[in-house]
């Protein structure tokens, strides 16, 4: 059972950003330039992400995790994330992408930015898949190990393999409810420029750090995961209904002219 829910995380983690990409080029008219822009954004978001982490000791670098305490480590880890996410999609819609302004350019976008997160994620979850199968099959020990490190690594192996089946669709659902998230939070920063006012920018920093936060407070306190998913829905939910109130009333009437005009 775990070998098939693994199998169904990994094909939607995949192709949920890709079929949503496919449907806006199709039905919207979008760019693949534009949801590029939206891949690069992040992307360049993690170059100045992934070292800022290990310098503020939440990758094993300067301080060190445990040295920490749990609610400021979830601050700083919000911040971290809101920052540098945040900031690189303001830079590449106001340098690069400058005549991208309307609601459904920013759906794109954010479907780039948190579509190739998700790739990437999936990615990850394939090489772990990878590797632990290996060692499933040869033992930690080719690796070289030997006393307690061995030891350590045997007990990883174990726990991968026993863990619930319904835990790697769960995975698979919070990169759902994550693709929302983002879409909510690219069309926050859009807002910047749309209606002129950077306090759009701000909040949509402190809206990504709060998720974050609240998530990696919960998880270092030992919420179950299917806890922690329930709160990311929520969020997610959150971010939908802002979505739908940021599309404008024109949007709206020509949608509805066009489903009458079908009918």
């Amino acid at each position: 059972m775990l070998y098939l829910t693994f199998a169904l995380e990994i094909f939607l983690v995949l192709a949920l950003p890709v079929t949503l990409a496919l449907l806006l080029r199709r039905h919207a008219g979008v760019t693949w330039g534009l949801i590029l822009a939206g891949a690069l954004a992040f992307v360049g978001s993690q170059v100045v992400h992934l070292p800022l982490n290990w310098i503020l000791g939440l990758l094993g670098g300067g301080r060190g995790v445990a040295l920490w305490p749990l609610p400021w480590m979830a601050v700083v880890a919000g911040l971290s994330a809101g920052v540098c996410e945040e900031i690189a999609r303001y830079l590449v819609l106001r340098v690069w992408r400058r005549r991208d302004r309307s609601w459904v350019q920013g759906v794109a976008f954010g479907v780039g930015h948190g579509g190739v997160e998700a790739i990437f994620m999936g990615g990850l979850v394939l090489i772990t898949l990878a590797n632990m199968l290996i060692l499933r099959q040869v033992g930690p020990e080719v690796l070289g190990l030997s006393g307690d490190v061995l030891e350590q690594a045997q007990a990883q192996v174990d726990a991968y393999w026993s863990m619930a089946w319904y835990l790697p669709l769960l995975g698979g659902l919070e990169r759902a409810f994550a693709m929302a998230i983002q879409i909510a939070l690219s069309l926050m920063v859009l807002q910047a420029f749309v209606r002129d006012n950077w306090l759009w920018l701000m909040t949509a920093i402190l809206a990504h750090a709060l998720v974050d936060g609240v998530v990696a407070f919960l998880g270092g306190v030992g919420w179950s995961p299917l806890a922690l998913e329930g709160v990311v829905l929520l969020f997610a939910l959150v971010g939908g209904a802002l979505i739908l109130a940021l599309r404008p009333a024109a949007d709206w009437r020509a949608a509805n002219a066009s489903r009458e005009n079908y009918t």
